[in-house]
This record gives structure tokens, C-alpha cells and sequence, in this order.
């Protein structure tokens, strides 16, 4: 999955949770699907800023 569809996906969770009333058992779903895909985006997010480290400490050398 790409972080853009991660972010897609999280967007249209947000929406559902602020539209729609949803029992406990769609809530419960909701919320561990979106840590899932916060947690696939920070691991995205780590890995350009250990990168663009790299690059910076590689372009001062």
C-alpha cells in the first residue's frame, strides 16, 4: 500500500466515523484499521527522514 492510499483511506474512514452513527462493532473496526494505517505512514514517514538524512550527511562530505 502507498502512503498516499493510506492517507486516502484514512480520509474516508474520518468521514464515516463524523457522517455516520456506527454500533461498537463498526467503531472497533474503524479505529483498528485507521492505527493500522497510521501506524504503516509514520513507518513511511521514518524511512524518507532517515533517507533525506543520509542525503544531507552524504552532500556534506
Amino acid at each position: 500500500m502507498t502512503y498516499q492510499e493510506a492517507v486516502t483511506e484514512l480520509e474516508q474512514i474520518l468521514a464515516q466515523l463524523q457522517e455516520v452513527p456506527s454500533d461498537i462493532d463498526q467503531l472497533h473496526a474503524r479505529i483498528a484499521r485507521a492505527e493500522s494505517l497510521l501506524a504503516a505512514c509514520r513507518g513511511k514517514l521514518r524511512g524518507v527522514e532517515e533517507q533525506l538524512s543520509d542525503l544531507q550527511r552524504t552532500a556534506e562530505e
